[in-house]
């Protein structure tokens, strides 16, 4: 054992010193799978999850990850999305039937479901300090065997596999406490395997360069003693998210991060599966301390399928297959526009090949009412969103859908008209 985790160390080692041979791709750089929220879909009908899994199946996507069934928050009260009868989440919040309507779909139209369990908001700081992490671990094996018991039987060509919902990094309170987490997340594995050894369990953690001690060889130890710690199983999943939408990986240090995973999968005792977990998003960030950096977005947006396509062959080296949070969120036609599906769908059609026509200039810049104002541009697919800046300085991203407007004096502006692939053509006025 010592052997095999000393060699992954050390071809992490040879690997950032730049002589390990380059890797080769492993898998295509598509999506396979996505994750969904249920606070997303608690309101969808069954006509809206089979336009959802619809869409999936059009951009070839066969897998769905339910990312959560129930969350607590900081003062300890649960929010449910399907019918619970366990003491512990008895008396809160509770919200339909999101389990039941992800497994009618999927069977209905031949996906393959993983349902997500539980977690809670002081996870993010606290990791497994103070015992609250091991009691809702605790109530996450219960929820296994009565969601298992309520609708296995009904669904199981649907019902595949587990998501282990707490999102675990490197950041210090996890780092000192990973044994800790390695107990908690045996209580799920020890119940998965009771119930159905065959069905999966997917862990989708996340390395962060920031609250943290950056260095991935400082880190890799960390994943080590949880993989070497865990009751994990052959085939059980490994999927990180590659974190560059939330900017908790900086674009420069991915190559490294993923050979970090590589090698601490390499080193584990059983035959892990290494998936990757693609951001499709662009997170909203102000200028905080100990934080990435800020971002032009108000709202979490959808990132534009050229960075999509480099996170994708970045990890296509080193994993067996692609998953994304989250097309659902950010892809899908439904979401209100369906540029950035078109897109994908384009690449997918060309081989993964990305399309390279820039949109038209914006037309007919002009100032009205204080604003800066102007007229659609055009493109082969769809225009996704503006950029506009002041003097070279961006100040702000309009969507497609809004209102085309930007309050300023409109002295040194230009606007840029970006495409779903990422495609720019500006105008200045």
């Amino acid at each position: 054992m010592l052997k095999r985790l000393v060699s992954a160390f050390f071809a992490l080692v040879l690997a950032l010193l730049g002589h390990a041979p380059a890797a080769q791709p492993k898998t295509d750089p598509v999506f396979t799978g996505s994750f969904l929220q249920a606070w997303y879909c608690v309101d969808w009908d069954d006509a809206r999850w089979d336009e959802e899994i619809a869409a999936m199946q059009e951009a070839g996507l066969d897998k769905l990850i339910l990312q959560d069934t129930a969350q607590m928050d900081l003062r300890g009260g649960w929010t449910v999305y399907y019918p619970t009868q366990l003491d512990a989440l008895q008396g809160h919040g509770g919200y339909g039937d999101v389990v039941e309507g992800a497994l009618r779909a999927c069977q209905k139209g031949g996906m393959k479901l993983f349902v997500g369990l539980a977690s809670f908001e002081s996870w993010w700081v606290l990791g497994g300090l103070f015992g609250q992490y091991s009691k809702v671990c605790a109530v996450m094996a219960d929820m296994m065997r009565e969601i298992y018991a309520r609708y296995y039987d009904a669904y199981p060509d649907a019902f595949y596999g587990w998501y282990f919902t707490p999102e675990i990094s490197n950041i210090p309170t996890m780092k000192a406490t990973v044994l800790t987490l390695a107990r908690g997340l045996n209580k799920i594995l020890d119940a998965a395997t009771a119930l159905n050894g065959a069905m999966p369990v997917l862990l989708s953690p996340y390395f962060t360069e920031y609250i943290a001690v950056p260095s991935v060889l400082a880190t890799l130890p960390m994943w080590q003693a949880l993989l070497e710690a865990a009751h994990l199983r052959d085939g059980d999943i490994f999927c990180p998210q590659d974190a560059v939408g939330a900017q908790w990986t900086p674009q420069k240090d991915l190559e490294k991060v993923w050979e970090m995973y590589k090698a601490a999968v390499d080193g584990c005792k059983t035959e892990l599966k290494l998936w990757a977990n693609c951001e499709t998003l662009t997170v909203a960030r102000s200028k905080v301390p100990l934080m990435p950096p800020a971002t032009l977005e108000t709202v979490n947006s959808a990132a534009t399928l050229d960075r999509l396509v480099w996170q994708m062959q970045t990890a296509a080296k080193y994993c067996d297959e692609i998953v994304t949070f989250s097309y659902n969120h950010y892809y899908c036609p439904l979401t209100g526009t369906r540029v950035y599906h078109d897109c994908y769908l384009d690449y997918l059609t060309n081989g993964c090949v990305l399309e390279q026509e820039p949109p038209s200039a914006p037309q007919n810049l002009r100032l009205e009412n204080g604003a800066l104002q102007w007229d659609a541009a055009t493109d082969n697919i769809g225009v996704a969103y503006y950029i506009v800046a002041q003097n070279g300085t961006a100040l702000a991203r309009i969507e497609a859908t809004a209102a085309l407007s930007f309050a300023t004096t409109g002295a040194g502006c230009t606007v840029t008209a970006v495409d779903a692939a990422g495609n720019t053509a500006s105008a200045a006025i």
